[in-house]
């Protein structure tokens, strides 16, 4: 199943920002609101994201707390 250009865009971006160290292990990612508003795309191409990334083990969420890039294991 092929993934839509926006999310494939989100992925590449969230994965690009932890590689090059502007969001280290430990971080908290900015909001959800945040980054749509920022990337200019929707919220569920961000929450899919945020899913798939977490599902891949890149990211940790913490209900009521944020997003956090998962640390090295």
């Amino acid at each position: 199943m092929p993934i839509e250009p926006h999310l494939d865009r989100v992925l590449r971006l969230i994965r690009e920002n932890i590689a090059s160290g502007e969001w280290p292990p430990g971080h908290k990612l900015p909001t959800h609101q945040q980054l749509a508003a920022d990337w200019g795309v929707g919220m569920t191409t961000i929450r899919q994201a945020v899913r798939l990334l977490k599902e891949a083990g890149t990211l940790d969420g913490h209900q009521g707390v944020g997003v956090f890039v998962a640390e090295k294991k």
